[in-house]
């Protein structure tokens, strides 16, 4: 299924979108936006592969560098290597002399999915030679990051979207076959619906037809989207091994896929009149009755040499089974009942899985959603409770959704719940796609002697389950299917959730030491000075300024002065307090909150931090580095700016009274300063 169109599209400029929504197109117009802004640069561009093709998602600034042949190499070069490229300078790349002044500068990163695939580059380009940084390539490595965020978020919306008319579709067919229409336009209506949720793929569907004297054959009942020429020849297809893949399927009772009609034994004789038609592959499956009788066969062609996918799969699955309604309501009125209640089983689970693919594409919180679908389960499948579970460790899994019909008892939310060896979970943890299992009476404590469920799968790994359970009566075969879907929505919430959290987090990091950034230190801060006005607690900060930082830059270099700060970062970190919280406050300057902590105490842990740091070979020995330090204890009534000026006040006299000492706040520093000033 193709998502994007082709970057060279002859649109007009500005015109040139992949086929992603409204909703990821302005999230990556806003992050190209910010790129260019923040870098500095003439232009920023998102692109995606498609197939063999590359596309444009957003682009910001001129149009000319995203036109340059060579731009587009280097944008090529990103997605083959599966790394950050910059190039500073692109005269040599092009063969221009010193001279030229038709220069430019290049940086890109990859844009990769969940499974290590590069789908994709976030790239920005300036009209002049400039030396990249460190942090310039971090910064479109991040940036790359949210915008692979935004394309999955898209995917999800869309499977959301693509589901939901599907639904709508079958949901039509069913009406149609409620209501007694005509097999042929219920089937042609079937098949319509599939087409369009599976596109490439071309339908046929052929009947089981009894001859009095003769063996049974299968003639055409409906294909809309094949020629006339292509269907008049089934009118009688042999049920036997060999004779193409609708009689091979019925004969054998089992799908058949033929990956090239031409060049298969199977379909051999029919490979040029399959040609003829443009019919490259194709897919067979029997369709039978509630009893166990053969009906006919579901075929599926293609125009290119293929096998199905598993969306394709779940198309053909659901497309034999509505083919087997509409035919038993064709063939009997009893049958017409029986497959009644099976479509309002049908629409109840899609309405079940509408909701629940609602509130994942909606983002909702992880515990209401959790919620729903336990509830969706249980009441679906008639259960007497349901539940979403997570597996915590080797032995024990945590309830995060349950829901329970009338008065039946169910454990706690959240609780730590020891697994049975032989149990579900232990079950689902090792592969198991599905599972029922029933029990004697009164083996289960909670007395469900039927269960079933099916794992939550993210990233290959079984992240927990969903499940249901009644005291009587076996789940049927075909809940096992259904549950699966629910497992797979809530999959994507938790997808979604990892997603989220790692932005947060990236949100309120410094890319370099991995410390806080500056940002979540104000936030922090200005909680703690509430909380210690409010209870009056005690509570202190710390400044810490890197000695002469700027003439290790100079001797050493700027990548050593890095090395320097995430070095200091490390050995204050290794001797910090829990509960603590260190952060980069700028520059080489780093700041620490130290809650329940006085100004005499304080001091003593920042003697520990300057003693770590002169022990530290690679800070101290190598580098000749030494760091000041101010503190500040906070005193009732003060605000946050005032206790962090208190601390940048004594950073200073420690730095004016020779450096490589730490210095406590006293009140009288804010006057003696005033009195050099005034002099």
């Amino acid at each position: 299924m193709e998502l994007y169109r082709p970057i060279d599209s002859h649109e007009p400029d500005g015109d040139c979108r992949s086929g992603l929504d409204g909703h990821a197109t302005a999230a990556l117009d806003r992050l190209t936006r910010w790129a260019a802004k923040a870098l500095r640069a003439s232009e920023a561009i998102v692109t995606l592969v498609n197939g063999d093709r590359r596309v444009l998602a957003s682009t910001t600034g001129p149009a000319t560098p995203s036109h340059d042949p060579r731009m587009a190499q280097l944008a090529d070069r990103v997605l083959s290597m599966g790394q950050a490229h910059a190039v500073g300078d692109l005269r040599p790349e092009r063969g221009l002399s010193e001279n030229d002044i038709d220069g430019g500068a290049f940086l890109g990163a990859p844009l990769v999915d969940r499974d290590d695939k590069v789908v994709g580059s976030f790239c920005v380009a300036d009209t002049r030679p400039r030396r990249w940084t460190i942090q310039d390539i971090e910064l479109v490595g991040e940036l790359a990051a949210s915008a692979m965020t935004e394309v999955e978020l898209h995917h999800a919306r869309s499977d959301a979207e693509r589901e939901q008319r599907w639904s709508d579709n079958c949901q039509a067919v069913l009406e149609l076959i409620a209501q007694r229409a005509p097999l042929q336009s219920t089937l042609d209506a079937l098949l319509r619906a599939a087409e369009a949720h599976a596109p490439g793929m071309v339908g046929s569907i052929l009947m089981l037809a009894r001859r009095r004297g003769a063996p049974a054959i299968l003639r055409h009942a409906a294909a809309p989207s094949l020629p006339r020429s292509f269907t008049s020849a089934c009118v009688g297809v042999v049920i036997a091994e060999g004779q193409g893949i609708c009689g091979t399927a019925a004969f054998r009772g089992e799908p058949v896929v033929v990956e090239d009609i031409a060049g298969d034994p199977l379909t051999a004789p029919w490979g040029q009149f399959a040609a003829d038609h443009g019919l490259r592959a194709g897919w067979s499956t029997p369709i039978y009755s509630s009893t166990g009788a053969l009906l006919g066969t579901f075929a599926m062609y293609f125009r290119s040499r293929r096998v199905p996918d598993a969306r394709e799969r779940h198309v053909v699955d659901r497309s034999t089974h509505l083919a087997r309604l509409a035919i038993e309501q064709a063939d009997d009125a009893r049958k017409l009942r029986r497959s009644a209640s099976r479509a309002q089983s049908l629409a109840r689970e899609q309405t079940a899985l509408q909701r629940v693919a609602t509130s994942v594409a909606s983002e909702s919180d992880p515990g209401v959603l959790f919620a729903l679908v336990a509830e969706q389960v249980g009441r679906l499948l008639k259960a007497a409770a349901g539940y979403v579970v997570r597996f915590e460790n080797d032995d024990c899994y945590r309830s995060m959704g349950i829901w329970a019909r009338g008065l039946t008892s169910a454990p706690p939310i959240d609780e730590l719940v020891k697994q049975l060896p032989d149990g579900m979970c232990a079950q689902l943890r090792h592969g198991r796609t599905v599972r029922r299992l029933s029990v004697a009476p009164n083996i289960d404590p909670l007395h469900f002697s039927h269960r079933i469920a099916a794992p939550i799968l993210v990233d290959g790994r079984a992240w927990g389950m969903v499940a249901a359970a009644r005291q009587s009566g076996e789940f049927p075969r075909d809940d096992e299917k259904r549950i699966v879907r629910f497992a797979q929505l809530a999959a994507v919430a938790v997808a979604n959730a990892h997603a989220h959290e790692r932005l947060a987090t990236q949100a309120r990091t410094d890319p370099l030491t991995g410390l806080a950034n500056r940002r979540f230190f104000d936030e922090r801060l200005a909680q703690e000075t509430d909380l210690a006005n409010r209870h009056m607690r005690a509570l202190s900060v710390m400044l810490v300024d890197v000695d002469h930082f700027k003439a290790i830059n100079d001797r050493f270099g700027h990548a050593t002065g890095d090395r320097v700060l995430v070095n200091l970062a490390d050995s204050l970190r290794a001797v910090m307090r829990s509960g603590d919280l260190l952060a980069r406050h700028g520059g080489d300057e780093m700041a620490m909150i130290l809650p329940d902590c006085g100004a005499e105490e304080a001091a003593h842990v920042v003697e520990r931090m300057l003693a770590a740091i002169a022990q530290d070979t690679s800070l101290a020995r190598r580098h000749g580095v030494s760091v000041s330090a101010g503190v500040a204890a906070h005193s009732p009534g003060q605000s946050a700016d005032d206790l962090l000026r208190c601390a940048d006040q004594a950073l200073y006299r420690a730095k004016d009274e020779g450096r490589n000492q730490v210095v406590s706040y006293e009140p009288d520093m804010s006057e003696r300063a005033g009195l050099r000033l005034g002099a």
